[in-house]
């Protein structure tokens, strides 16, 4: 050891390695036995230190059950990239769900904006046909860059269309 008189500096991991050596050398081994079974005995259940762990906790359990739109396999392909590799299934399934959160966001604005455009039209125009005049759940919309457009812009994306289609 360190008989000269020199300093000696262990990592509290490295102490603690020493420590249990040195009981295990005295005990003959029986110490790795007592803690197994002991460890087999106790039945500790983990109970989350506050509620928003409570509440992720259960979020993660139902993500486990749904499939989301947008397959988990897409996902893992278009993360790595992109460059992020996990092999942690929840974080997939998590990013999955979001992005179908997203699209869907994106989607049913872009539906908002078409209905506001079409309704605008028709009272700007006066007159309406017979056909015009169906009930609105019967109407069949047609997604258009007019439409998509302004939706992304509320997302924060900006999108133009390339010169020569102006």
């Amino acid at each position: 050891m360190a008989s000269d008189g020199e300093d000696i500096t262990l990592t509290p991991t490295e102490s603690l390695a020493s420590a249990t050596d040195t009981e295990d050398e005295e005990m003959g081994g029986q110490v790795h036995s007592d803690m197994e079974t002991d460890e087999e005995d106790l039945d500790v259940e983990i109970v989350p230190a506050t509620a928003e762990d409570a509440d992720m906790d259960e979020l993660l359990r139902q993500l486990e059950d749904y499939t989301p739109t947008i397959p988990d396999a897409l996902t893992t392909h278009t993360l790595k990239k992109a460059g992020f590799s996990t092999v942690d299934p929840q974080i997939v399934r998590l990013i999955s769900v979001s992005a179908q959160k997203f699209i869907s966001d994106i989607a049913n604005d872009a539906l908002q904006h078409c209905k506001t455009r079409t309704t605008n039209i028709q009272h700007s125009s006066g007159h309406s046909s017979s056909k015009d005049k169906k009930n609105p759940k019967d109407r069949k919309y047609t997604l258009a860059m007019e439409d998509l457009v302004p939706a992304l812009g509320d997302h924060g994306i900006t999108m133009r269309k390339p010169q020569y289609f102006v």
